[in-house]
């Protein structure tokens, strides 16, 4: 399924604080150096003149430490960033020596006793007990408690402890989310959607793109170039991740998020993305929706004359007495049967689309290991 500003790690710091700026500047001179403590209610919080050590002071969440300092789980103390560079979040151990990372876990290591910051697309990036915060990484303690959870997702106060949900209740990241919502729903843009409204072959698509299991995907057929940050698969669909990923830590950069097993750019903000992309869980992925032009499936609809709709899409009808009318089309030169909700139907078609294989709309799929691109099981 981001941050409201460019995620700079010079910006961490101040975001992390955001909430407590006018109240630092209006108590500065009563509290003579020492920190503002949290909300916990826990003891150990407690903070009086010169018997606040700096760092190692006592805490239960990062908001109990000053501005360069997180609040460790494992010893419950306040623990420099490396390099001063501020963040949330931490793991249950830190240790010194070169950085390391372990893949699918939220278990990181760096060059100083502090902990680096744990990077974050979605709540399922952090470790219970941490929350995406809106600075896009992992902060100790609920939602409630870290200022709040990373763009697109809400607080949910009503859950105990709280925790950050998606505003949308369709949101999903991968189609494992949506298998809930119903038989044949897919994960579309970051939106479970009905079989009805997936594609259903590549002309539905944005040029270049093709039909995959109902998601309009990047073609690598006859030579042409992926995006960035995926690769070609044996059938020939830009599906296979240039970076594989668990998590978003396991990307190992600031500027990049984990969606669906793929470490893609991270949005730039308020959930925008560039052109021929689409936010999901606050990172940038091509766009896989569907462009449908007509309703009334078996019928002209808004369709040309000579035309019909079918699976919301317009295709030049060659049923008779019109049995000649593809043989003048440049790509779209054969006459190809069709069954679909309304019956079976005579269009345009061409080698590589309106297969009889297999049909997302319809429920019918291939079988384990195949993958249906424009009707064709491959």
């Amino acid at each position: 399924m981001l941050i409201s500003s460019a995620l700079g790690l010079e910006n961490v710091n101040t975001m992390k604080h955001l909430p407590r700026v006018g109240l630092l500047m209006s108590f500065a001179v009563a509290l003579g150096g020492c920190p503002i403590w949290g909300d916990s209610s826990s003891s150990s919080s407690y903070c009086s003149g010169s018997n606040c050590p700096n760092p190692g002071q006592q805490c239960s969440s990062d908001y109990d430490c000053p501005t360069n300092e997180y609040c460790s789980g494992s010893d419950g103390l306040c623990h420099t960033y490396p390099g001063n560079t501020g963040g949330g979040g931490s793991a249950s151990t830190t240790t010194t020596g070169s950085m390391t990372t372990t893949t699918g876990t939220n278990t990181t290591s760096s060059t100083s006793t502090g902990q680096a910051p744990i990077y974050c697309g979605n709540p399922n990036d952090c470790m219970p007990g941490q929350t995406c915060a809106p600075d896009g990484t992992c902060h100790s303690g609920s939602c409630d408690k870290a200022g709040g959870c990373i763009y697109g997702y809400i607080c949910d106060t009503t859950m105990s402890p709280p925790a950050c949900k998606a505003e949308n209740p369709a949101a999903c990241g991968a189609d494992s989310d949506c298998a809930s919502a119903g038989t044949g729903y897919r994960c579309v843009n970051g939106i479970c959607t009905a079989p009805s409204d997936q594609c259903f072959d590549g002309t539905q698509c944005s040029s270049g793109d093709v039909c995959a299991d109902g998601k309009c995907t990047p073609s690598c057929a006859n030579g042409s170039m992926c995006p960035t940050d995926y690769k070609c698969s044996t059938v020939n669909t830009c599906t296979v991740p240039a970076q594989a990923c668990t998590i978003t830590n396991d990307c190992g950069s600031a500027t990049e998020v984990c969606v669906a097993g793929a470490c893609v750019p991270r949005s730039p903000g308020n959930g925008s993305c560039g052109t021929g992309t689409v936010w999901v869980e606050n990172g940038c992925i091509p766009d896989q929706h569907a462009s449908f032009v007509c309703a009334i499936d078996g019928s002209q609809d808004a369709c040309a004359t000579g035309s019909i709709c079918l699976h919301h899409s317009c295709y030049i009808s060659c049923a008779s007495p019109n049995q000649n009318a593809c043989t003048v089309l440049p790509t779209f030169n054969q006459c190809k049967s069709v069954t679909t909700t309304s019956g079976a139907h005579s269009v345009c078609g061409s080698s590589s689309n309106l297969g009889s294989d297999c049909n997302p709309t319809e429920g019918v799929g291939c079988q384990a290991g195949h993958i249906c691109v424009d009707g064709y099981c491959k």
